[in-house]
């Protein structure tokens, strides 16, 4: 099992099917505020589909097309942080981030954004990693906004979730030029 120290109180782990209940009554506690912005948050009702979607990212993760691992706080679940949409030819993906109301506001999330950005970068050899946010998800703009993210325009009906199109801020940060030599042969 997988467990980056990030400060003492913080790690992230690699999760595991055995996690979907720990993981779902985290969703519990905040189903209503995240199924605003998070559209899965309303249909991850039970621990199978929890483990499914582990099993899902597992598989995925597997295959190269994704990453994701648990936040653990005090050794204790808190969210979830993720890169997806890969486009390897391009040496692109975005990111992705879920916390618990009770460990918001703690300088958490962008800590671990911090440290995926060093995983992004240095491990998987991503040139370039976006956020999108809802345009009125300000929570989630700020940990762009706090993590030096560039904010690259305002994308008009994006997306379509919870009955109606949504606009969406993509944000993205390059991987420091002295690090960006891909070797292409």
């Amino acid at each position: 099992m997988f467990i980056d120290q990030i400060n003492d109180k913080i790690a992230l782990k690699l999760p595991s099917k055995s996690d979907a209940a720990d993981l779902l009554a985290l969703i519990d506690e905040d189903r209503q505020e995240l199924g605003k912005w998070l559209p899965w948050a309303k249909t991850t009702l039970s621990a199978s589909d929890e483990r499914q979607f582990l099993q899902y990212g597992i598989e995925k993760m597997a295959s190269g097309d994704f990453w994701f691992a648990i936040i653990l706080v005090n050794g204790e679940p808190a969210g979830m942080v993720d890169l997806h949409e890969f486009h390897h030819d391009h040496f692109r993906c975005q990111i992705g981030y879920w916390l618990a109301s009770r460990f918001q506001g703690q300088g958490i999330m962008h800590l671990t954004v911090a440290k995926l950005e060093t995983i992004a970068f240095d491990d998987l050899q991503i040139n370039r990693l976006e956020i999108l946010a809802d345009v009125e998800n300000q929570k989630s703009r700020n940990v762009a906004e706090r993590c030096d993210f560039h904010q690259d325009g305002l994308l008009k009906q994006y997306a379509f979730y919870n009955g109606g199109f949504r606009d969406m801020v993509l944000y993205s940060k390059l991987k420091p030029s002295s690090l960006s030599n891909h070797d292409h042969d």
